[in-house]
């Protein structure tokens, strides 16, 4: 008799993460659900490849010349054998052992397309049960909504809709407007929150580069509110983050001075990036 195909299988993407990669795949390890664990490297240099062989079902190489973040996503769900895809940042690091398990519970609501872990709304208040988002919803305001950092979906959704593969950033975010303006709906559930504030542990210039280039890319299939000098003047003076993930660098903000966030570099070099993302995406314009 062939062996059952399992519940669940997880996309890992990694690229030079032996520094975080083992404790990823360990905590996929422990859950109350195991999955299968599919690693999709773009060409480490380090001993990436080698600690996820131990602890992975599978490695897929490609070079850093083919990889997008769709792209390695996409490569990962077809080699996939489960009805229910999970993506994980190698940085990233599930809390709860029921991370899985959770998440499965979810989709006995047949309108449900994928989940994803939030702990705040755009407007920073706290999100204390599961929300169900629909497409007017996640229009209403682009910069919040569905993040591959920690996500799931099912297998035969993201058959009818791939991933982009050509965008550069926010191939979630994307994706997600594609399968809610088809009727599906996208479960974000405070108890699946994953923090994420592992990925930004590069310098001042990488954060600019990835604000930069990732509000770009949500201005080549979103309409972005205004947002000039002042705008980015308030944010920086008012705009403070409540939680690590969105606190430019992982600086927890319990505690901190207001001072402490209008002079932490990290957090300007963040919004620095967001305004010419702006306009770099103005500049290119809205498609119709």
């Amino acid at each position: 008799m062939a062996p059952l195909a399992p519940h669940v299988s997880v996309i890992v993407r990694t690229r030079n993460e032996e520094r975080t990669v083992e404790r990823a795949l360990s905590a996929l390890l422990y859950q109350t659900v195991v999955p299968e664990i599919i690693v999709v490297d773009s060409g480490s240099e380090d001993r990436t490849v080698k600690i996820a062989r131990s602890l992975c079902d599978r490695v897929i190489e490609i070079s850093p010349a083919e990889f997008t973040y769709g792209r390695a996503l996409n490569i990962g769900a077809r080699a996939a054998t489960a009805s229910i895809h999970f993506a994980l940042s190698a940085h990233c690091f599930p809390e709860r052992a029921d991370w899985v398990e959770r998440s499965l519970a979810h989709y006995q609501r047949s309108d449900v397309a994928a989940t994803n872990g939030i702990d705040a709304f755009a407007d920073r208040s706290p999100v204390r049960e599961p929300f169900f988002q629909n497409a007017a919803h996640a229009r209403s305001n682009p910069f919040w909504g569905f993040s591959n950092h920690a996500s799931s979906w099912r297998a035969d959704v993201w058959m009818e809709f791939p991933f982009d593969e050509d965008i550069d950033y926010a191939e979630d975010r994307e994706w997600s407007w594609r399968v809610l303006d088809a009727g599906w709906v996208i479960v974000f559930d405070p108890a699946l929150w994953v923090d994420r504030s592992h990925a930004w542990r590069g310098g001042a210039v990488d954060l600019y580069n990835r604000q930069r280039s990732a509000t770009a890319a949500l201005g080549t299939f979103a309409e972005l509110p205004p947002y000039g000098v002042q705008d980015c003047v308030r944010e920086w003076w008012s705009g403070f983050p409540r939680d690590r993930d969105a606190a430019w660098g992982g600086f927890p903000p319990d505690g901190r001075s207001p001072l402490f966030h209008r002079l932490n570099y990290r957090r300007i070099a963040g919004l620095a990036g967001k305004y010419v993302g702006h306009r770099l995406a103005r500049r290119r314009g809205h498609p119709a």
